[in-house]
C-alpha cells in the first residue's frame, strides 16, 4: 500500500522537499490512512506535516466526537492541529446554497487560510468513480468526465489510484483505527446513493467497474490534454482586438471552436450552458446577436464574436453649434459640418430611430442607418450614443462620420454649421 501511494505521488510530482504539507482529515479510514501515511514519510521527502479538520455541526455529538478523536491524534503524534466548527445546515440556509455544497466551500476556504505548501486530502479512485457517474448522471462533457484531477493548484490526491475497500482493509489490518460516519448509509445523499446502490448493481455486471471507469477516466484525461493544447493554439489566432475572429473559427471542427467560444467567454467571467454554447456557435455562419444573461449578449457580424453589454446609458449628444465663414472653417476638431444655408429649418440632434434613411455625401445611393451603422461597423450597443442630425425635411448627417449629399459643401457654399462635442462633466 505505501508502495502504491509513493508511486502516485511521484507519478504527479506531487511534493517538493521543503513542502509544508496539511492533511485534510476527516477522521475517517480514507484522511486516517494518508495522515499516518504523510507521517512515514516524511523523512524521504523532506516536508513537514500539519493536520486540518472541520465539524459540520451536522451529526451532533457525533461530530464532536470526530474532531476530539483527531485532536488527539495529533497531540499524541505531535502534529500542528487546526479546526474549524461550523453549521453547516443552518449557514447553509442563510447562504441560500445545499449543505453539501456549503460544507464544501467552507472547508477549502478554512484550508486556503493555514499557511502551507500543499493540501493534501483523502480522495480516491472510488471517490472518482462515484464523481464520474455523478456528473453523468446530472449531464456532463468530456472535462466532467476526467473526474477529480490528482494535483489542482496546491491541493494534492495521494490516494486517488486507490479503492476504497483497499483502504478499509489496509487500516484495518494495520490497526489504523479511524471513525465511520452514520450518514454515510443514508441515501438521501446523492453520492451516498451512488455508492451504495448503483455502484453495487454495477458490479453485478462487471465485478472490476471501478477499475474499468478508472481506465475510462485517464483516457478521457488524456485525449482532454491533447485538445487543450489544439484549443491553446486556436485561440491564440482567433483571438483579436477582445474579439474572435469567424473566418478563424470556422477552419476549425466545431469540437473546437466549442471550445475556443468557452475559453473566450471564460476568461471574461462568464460561464455558458449547453444551449447557449450551441446557439453562440451557430453565430460563427450568420450576423446576429444571442442573450446570455441581462444586457449581456453574445453578437456577430460575420466577421467578428463577442461579448457585448446593452446596459442602457447616459446618451450623452450634448453639442456644441456655430456657424463659420467659409474663409474661417478648418474642420480640425469639428465632428461635424455641412453647408449651412441648405439646412431647412431647425437642426436637432438625437438618437438613432427606425427608419431614418440618408444619402451619404458623395455615395449616390440612399442607405437606412441600420445599414450605413453596419457598414461603418459601429458596435450594436454603442448605437444609440451616435448622435444624428436632423432638419425639418430629415437626416442631415451621422456625426462623426458622414453629411447628407443634401447638404454637404460644394463650390458654391458661403457659411459652413459647425457642431462641437461638449466635453463630459465629472
Amino acid at each position: 500500500m505505501n508502495n502504491k501511494i509513493n508511486e502516485t505521488i511521484d507519478k504527479y510530482n506531487m511534493l517538493s522537499r521543503g513542502d509544508r504539507v496539511l492533511v485534510a482529515v476527516s477522521g475517517g479510514a480514507d484522511s486516517m490512512l494518508l495522515l499516518n501515511h504523510m507521517l512515514s514519510v516524511r523523512e524521504k521527502y523532506g516536508v513537514t506535516v500539519s493536520a486540518a479538520h472541520v465539524d459540520h455541526g451536522i451529526r451532533g455529538e457525533e461530530s464532536a466526537d470526530d474532531a476530539r478523536f483527531v485532536k488527539d491524534f495529533c497531540e499524541k503524534n505531535k502534529i500542528e492541529y487546526h479546526q474549524l466548527s461550523i453549521d453547516a445546515v443552518n449557514e447553509s440556509k442563510s447562504f441560500k446554497m445545499g449543505v453539501e455544497e456549503y460544507s464544501r466551500k467552507r472547508r477549502y476556504e478554512f484550508f486556503d487560510s493555514i499557511p502551507c505548501d500543499k493540501i493534501a486530502t483523502a480522495h480516491n479512485l472510488s471517490d472518482n468513480v462515484e464523481t464520474v457517474l455523478f456528473r453523468l448522471s446530472r449531464g456532463t462533457g468530456l472535462k466532467g468526465a476526467c473526474g477529480i484531477p490528482a494535483v489542482r493548484g496546491k491541493i494534492i490526491r495521494p490516494l486517488i489510484e486507490i479503492k476504497s475497500e483497499e483502504i478499509r482493509v489496509y487500516c484495518e489490518s494495520n490497526g489504523i483505527a479511524y471513525r465511520i460516519d452514520s450518514t454515510n448509509a443514508d441515501n438521501d445523499y446523492t453520492r451516498n446513493y451512488i455508492r451504495n446502490e448503483i455502484i453495487p448493481s454495477l458490479k453485478k455486471i462487471n465485478p472490476d467497474f471501478e477499475n474499468t471507469v478508472s481506465c475510462f477516466i485517464n483516457d478521457a484525461n488524456e485525449d482532454m490534454k491533447f485538445i487543450d493544447s489544439v484549443v491553446d493554439l486556436a485561440l491564440k489566432k482567433a483571438f483579436f482586438d477582445n474579439c474572435l475572429k469567424i473566418d478563424v473559427l470556422t477552419k476549425y471542427d466545431t469540437a473546437i471552436a466549442k471550445r475556443i467560444i468557452l475559453r473566450y467567454f471564460s476568461s471574461l467571467d462568464i460561464s455558458l450552458d449547453r444551449l447557449h454554447l450551441d446557439e453562440i456557435t451557430q453565430l460563427i455562419h450568420k450576423r446576429g446577436k444571442i442573450q446570455i444573461s441581462g444586457n449581456l449578449f453574445a453578437v456577430s457580424n460575420n466577421e467578428f464574436l463577442r461579448l457585448a453589454d446593452f446596459s442602457e446609458r447616459e446618451n450623452d449628444l450634448s453639442f456644441k453649434s456655430k456657424v463659420l465663414k467659409i474663409s474661417e472653417f478648418n474642420p480640425k476638431g469639428i465632428d461635424f459640418y455641412c453647408d449651412c444655408d441648405k439646412i431647412i429649418g431647425t437642426v436637432k440632434i438625437r438618437s438613432r430611430i427606425a427608419g431614418d434613411e440618408i444619402m451619404p455625401a458623395g455615395r449616390g445611393c440612399t442607405k437606412s442607418l441600420k445599414k450605413l451603422f453596419n457598414e461603418l461597423k459601429i458596435p450594436q450597443e454603442m448605437r444609440s450614443s451616435v448622435g444624428v442630425a436632423v432638419d425639418d425635411l430629415g437626416v442631415i448627417g451621422v456625426i462623426g462620420y458622414c453629411a447628407s449629399e443634401r447638404v454637404k459643401i460644394d463650390s458654391k457654399t458661403q457659411n459652413i454649421y459647425c457642431l462641437l462635442r461638449l466635453p463630459s462633466e465629472d
